[in-house]
This record gives structure tokens, sequence and C-alpha cells, in this order.
């Protein structure tokens, strides 16, 4: 019995070995062929109980996942129009930092008798004037006019929201709608990301369906959404922005783009010859050289110091620095010594070393893969304001993933007026 297991084995394995020289050398359908006739050669081998079935593709892997619109608002108009326009008739809708005002109504009314709305809100206190924290709410909306359709919760802390998700775990809810200032105390930006991204990541756990969309009443967001360019959108011309100008509100430009050709296809479109830049994340120096040439100079910042000392090599002709790109105000120090170098024979202006740089290239291990979206932001913003450069392209897969998503309703309604 011994004997004819080991012969039952050896030729199993003579087998696998035949499948997998042969695959080694076929190509194109040849290859599916034997990676087919291996996956047979072995359960047919194994006991019945043990088989393996394959399953269909999901119908995630057999086509392009639409992103979900973040709709980001600024006023109390462009919200109510926001929510008569993505809120359906029978959609399960929660809401975060309800006013119950009008936008509440707003709210009620588009899901009509079908639908179910939850309104959240933090316990207001009585302020030491004597006078309520509860400023406009009609905390009686809903027994005044009947709360079949809609329930109103109040938390002791803004994080017990998530008991509100596991309340609902067999009912996940269509849209997201977040008031930041209301619910927060104050426009916290990377907070109210952070919990849009745990709502969408919940509900898509539950494996029901996917919420159709967020709107979220914000100045910080409405602005990131407007700067915030899918670098995609740049080369086809579906965004219309000139990026040799600053943008509206001061705040500096982001494209976002993945893989090494996309982050260099920007330079083009956004460096112009009187632009200082600095490229953080520089590496050996191939995209800073191609920046300097289009721009007054580059210089190249890395935190290895053997990976300087190649660029150097390689492009004498480019200061190149030791640095770390979180450390935004050693950006200035970088500039200060690259402005020494060049020259030699007159003092460097102080002004011309705070002015910082007009453009930012930005290749960062650890965030131009699909993670490290907040680290991502929280990077932009430190060069932001300590370099106050006017754009900064950034290779970054969430980074991209977040443009893609991110819509200012401001710009949605100027499109549909026109």
């Amino acid at each position: 019995m011994m004997r004819i297991r080991i012969l039952a084995f050896v030729a199993l394995w003579r087998c696998v070995l035949f499948v997998q020289a042969f695959s080694s050398t076929a190509g194109g359908s040849k290859s599916s062929a034997t990676s087919s006739a291996s996956t047979t050669c072995i359960a047919a081998s194994a006991p019945a109980s043990s088989a393996v079935t394959s399953k269909p593709p999901s119908p995630a892997s057999t086509h392009r996942v639409k992103p979900i619109p973040y709709i980001s608002t600024t006023s109390t108009i462009e919200h109510s129009r926001a929510l008569s326009q993505y809120i359906r008739s029978g959609d399960r809708v929660l809401e975060l930092g309800t006013q119950l005002d009008a936008c509440t109504e707003t709210i009620r009314e588009a899901i009509g008798v079908d639908g179910y709305g939850v309104f959240v809100d933090l316990k207001r206190t009585e302020t030491t004037s004597g006078r309520s924290g509860q400023g406009s709410r009609d905390s009686g909306m809903f027994q005044n006019s009947g709360g079949e359709n809609a329930k109103y919760i109040e938390l002791e802390q803004f994080v017990h929201y998530r008991s509100v998700l596991d309340d609902n775990v067999d009912s996940p809810f269509d849209v997201l709608v977040l008031d930041v200032t209301a619910i927060l105390g104050n426009d916290l930006e990377l907070t109210a990301l952070s919990v849009i991204f745990e709502f969408v990541d919940d509900m898509t756990r539950r494996g029901k369906q996917r919420p159709r969309a967020v709107i979220v009443k914000s100045k910080t967001i409405a602005s990131l959404s407007r700067r915030l360019v899918h670098a995609q959108r740049l080369f086809d011309g579906t965004v219309a922005r000139d990026f040799k100008s600053p943008s509206r509100d001061g705040r500096p430009y982001i494209i976002a783009g993945v893989g090494v050709e996309e982050y260099r296809r920007t330079i083009p479109h956004v460096l112009q010859d009187s632009d200082e830049c600095l490229e953080v994340g520089c590496f050996s120096g191939t995209t800073t050289k191609l920046v300097h040439d289009a721009s007054t100079y580059c210089i190249g910042v890395d935190i290895g110091p053997k990976i300087i000392k190649r660029a150097q090599a390689e492009h004498p002709e480019i200061y190149f620095a030791v640095g770390d790109a979180w450390r935004s105000l050693d950006m200035l120090r970088i500039k200060r010594n690259a402005a020494a170098v060049r020259e030699s024979t007159s003092p460097v202006s102080t002004d011309a070393v705070l002015s910082g740089y007009d453009v930012i290239y930005a290749d960062i291990g650890g965030l131009s893969g699909p993670d490290g979206l907040l680290e991502s932001l929280s990077l932009i913003d430190g060069l932001s304001y300590a370099l106050e450069p006017r754009c900064i392209v950034i290779k970054s897969l969430c980074m991209r993933r977040l443009a893609s998503s991110l819509r200012a309703y401001s710009d949605i309604w100027e499109r549909s007026q026109k």
C-alpha cells in the first residue's frame, strides 16, 4: 500500500513538472491552456471532497468601478441645491451635523414616504449667557410633522457616530450628508475626509451596496475639490485650469498622477521659464533634470545620501541636497544654500529665499501607491504653507483616486447653467 502511494505521488509530481515546463515555453493562449491543464491534473488526483472549483470573476474584476462622488458645498444655498439634485425618492440618508432647518426639510422631501433619514447632532448645552446652543434648530420638527420615515439622534461625543452605522448594519445608507463645522465645531478637513472614508468603507464592506454619493458642506474641502486635478483630465482637456497662474483662493493647485510617465507629462502644462522649482524624492535626478530644463532651475532633494551623491554625479549642473520632505522649512535652507553656490560673488537675498518655490514635484516612497492618503494631504499642506508654491505635482495613486471623487458643487452648478 505504501509503495502504491509513493508511485502515485511520483506520477502526480511528474505531471506537475511537465505542465510547468510546458507553461514556461508556451505563450499567449497556450499559457492559459497549460494553466488550465495543471489545475485539471491536480484536481483529478485529489479526493473528491477537496476538489477546488474556480469562481466566476466578480463584477468588479470585469469592469471599472465608477468612483463615488464626494460633492462639496460652501453655503446653505449650494448645500440645498446639491441635496435636491443627488438625493432620490426612497433613499436612506445619514446626515451628520443636522441643523434641523430648511436643509433637513429638503432631505425629508427628497426621500419621500418610501425613504428613511437618520439625522445626527451633538447634544447642545446652555451657554453662560443663558441662551441655548441650539441656534435655529427646530428640535420638534419630527414630532410636529410625523417621524415615521425619520429618526433624530443626539450624541454625547462625535466619535459615537459609529454606533449609528452599527445600528443600521442591515440597511446601509445610500447617501451621507456631512456638515463639518456643525458637527466638529470647526472646518477640519482631514477629520472630515477620514469620516467620509470610514463611512464609504463601512458601507462597502457590508457587501450589499456602495453608497451612491457623499455631500459635504466644508469650505476647505470645496477649495481642495477645485484645486485637486486628476492628471488624465489635464491631458485630455476635461479640466480647464490655468496652472501657470495662482488659484483664486491663493492655495496651490495639486495635480495627481500615477507612474513616471504621467508625472513627467505634466511639465509642459505647469511650468514657465521663470519658475523656481523643487523636486522632493528626486532619486537619480531624471525628472529633476527635465523640470530644470523647462524652468529657471530645479533643486533635487532626497533623504538618502548615496542617492544624492549618484544624482549629483549624473547631473553636475543641478543642485542636489539631502533632505526630508516632511521638514518643509529645511527646503528654504536648501534653497539658500543652492543660491549661495549659484551666486558665489554676491550675497543671497533673504526675500529671494523666503519667496519659496513656484512649483514642487513630489515622488515620496509610501505615498505613490493606494495607501497613505491622509499622509499625502498632510505633506501637501506642510509644503503649501511653508513654501507657498503655485502648483504641486504628486505621484500618488491614492491622491488621483481622491481627485476622481472630489467635486466642487459650484463647478457642477456653473456647467449646468451654460
